[in-house]
């Protein structure tokens, strides 16, 4: 009698396999997932916590910046001959004052039709004091024009010939001067200034007599290309820029912005609902959506005309750029345990295909 094989038709074990991949793979992509999520979302807390600290920094230069022109110009108020020139100039006023008022209307209308060699012209642009402005502008490039007034508004020397010879009607004198007793440092908003032909501040300082009382008043228009500077070298993680925003949403310094460019800055309404709630960073709702971090302080907590916010934003595509390598490695995970799964379903299939009990030959003799 020929004995004969035992045998059994592999058949693969589709339900094997699905309850493999719903015990192993299914809970291993939810876990996956679950931690991807929450460390990508970390991962641009993180970020956003490390523009916000890059802005504070940024925003103490700045004010650093501000700090030391202040305390240059309060220097050249104690220049002496400045405050000399300035005393003949109140001198001059002591014994016809009403006459001298009545007559400024007069000089003031004609003052940017006067050629710089005309006598009330050169009185002001050629004398001691002047002479000192022009050299001290040479040394500080940044200084592109240095005027003083007497207590009454008029100009009495400068570097240059000023766009108007009366003071006392503009806003950086009024607060300068004040009550007259002590006055107080003006900072002005940036901008474009026609008679310099460049983006500029003003800054301006009192002469106080050390008997008590402005005796006059100083002011700078200040070149802001240091701030621009400033603004650029910033270097920051992920490709990150800084910008100098004011809260109406022009910009006072950003890559890719001039000093006459009046488009607002994307985001701001973002960045002031940001500020309101307290929160120093966000993602924001622009294409593509960049990360927003902010100062913790605004300018004009310090100067009341610089409503000026501190900002740095960096691509969200830049910060996840070292997750994009993360994820190819659990994808790769993920397809390795697909992988065994399936082979371990395979196995199965073929251990449930085998004979249970082998046929034997000498059962068919009984």
């Amino acid at each position: 009698m020929t004995l004969s094989e035992p045998t059994r038709k592999f058949a693969f074990d589709f339900r094997m396999l699905s309850i493999l991949l719903l015990l192993a793979v299914v809970p291993l992509l939810v876990v996956t997932w679950w931690l991807f999520t929450n460390y990508q979302n970390a991962y641009l807390e993180r970020s956003g916590a490390n523009l916000a600290a890059a802005a504070d920094m940024t925003f103490g230069h700045i004010n650093s910046y501000l700090q030391h022109q202040i305390i240059e110009t309060a220097a050249i108020t104690e220049v002496p001959v400045l405050r000399e020139v300035i005393k003949k100039g109140n001198a001059d006023l002591a014994g016809n004052l009403d006459q001298v008022r009545k007559a400024i209307p007069a000089l003031a209308a004609r003052w940017r039709s006067l050629d710089a060699r005309s006598p009330e012209v050169a009185a002001i642009l050629h004398n001691p004091a002047s002479d000192f402005l022009r050299r001290y502008a040479s040394v500080h490039r940044s200084y592109r024009t240095v005027m003083v007034t007497d207590f009454l508004g008029r100009t009495v020397a400068a570097n240059e010939k000023t766009t108007d010879y009366y003071q006392a009607d503009k806003d950086w004198w009024k607060e300068t001067y004040g009550d007259g007793r002590r006055g107080t440092v003006y900072i002005g908003d940036a901008g474009y200034d026609d008679s310099t032909g460049v983006y500029s501040m003003e800054l301006a300082q009192p002469f106080v007599d050390p008997g008590g009382g402005v005796i006059g008043a100083l002011k700078v228009v200040i070149d802001v290309q240091d701030i621009h500077s400033l603004i650029g070298s910033v270097r920051a993680a992920d490709g990150a820029t800084a910008a100098l925003i004011r809260a109406k949403g022009t910009v006072v310094s950003a890559p890719g912005y001039s000093g006459r460019d009046t488009r607002t800055f994307p985001g701001t309404l973002e960045l002031l609902t940001a500020r309101e709630k307290g929160r120093r960073y966000f993602v924001g709702s622009e294409t593509p959506p960049r990360v927003h971090g902010l100062a913790e302080r605004s300018l004009q907590e310090l100067y009341p005309h610089l409503n000026w916010i501190m900002t740095l934003s960096a691509p969200v595509q830049e910060i996840q750029a070292p997750l994009v390598e993360l994820r190819r490695h659990l994808v790769v995970l993920v397809l390795v345990i697909v992988l065994l799964t399936v082979a371990a379903a395979l196995l199965l299939s073929r251990v449930e295909s085998a004979p249970v009990v082998p046929e034997d030959p000498h059962l068919e003799r009984l």
